[in-house]
């Protein structure tokens, strides 16, 4: 049943995408339809920064992903903390 339903819903995707690139709406394919509206509403300056955006993104990531040896814990504790501390150990002894 499994088979049956991957293979019915091969063909229903198929065919779509058939009917998107040649099926004829208005004199045009749904393809350039959708390009057209694409084009009309979004700037390509709008893309580029997506773009780029992602490319740093991605770069941070790789960056994260391909360090070999765990980055040192960031430092939290502030110097007079620290002091306080040492002080409170300091009258343990």
């Amino acid at each position: 049943m499994g088979a049956l339903k991957f293979i019915v819903w091969t063909v229903c995707a198929v065919g779509l995408g058939i009917f998107l690139s040649t099926g004829g709406v208005d004199g045009r394919t749904p393809l350039q339809h959708m390009e057209r509206a694409w084009k009309r509403t979004v700037k390509p300056d709008t893309v580029d920064r997506m773009k780029d955006g992602l490319e740093d993104a991605y770069e941070d990531a790789k960056g994260a992903v391909s360090r070999t040896t765990p980055a040192a814990p960031r430092e939290r504790i502030s110097a007079e903390d620290r002091a306080a501390v040492n002080r409170i150990i300091a009258q343990k002894k």
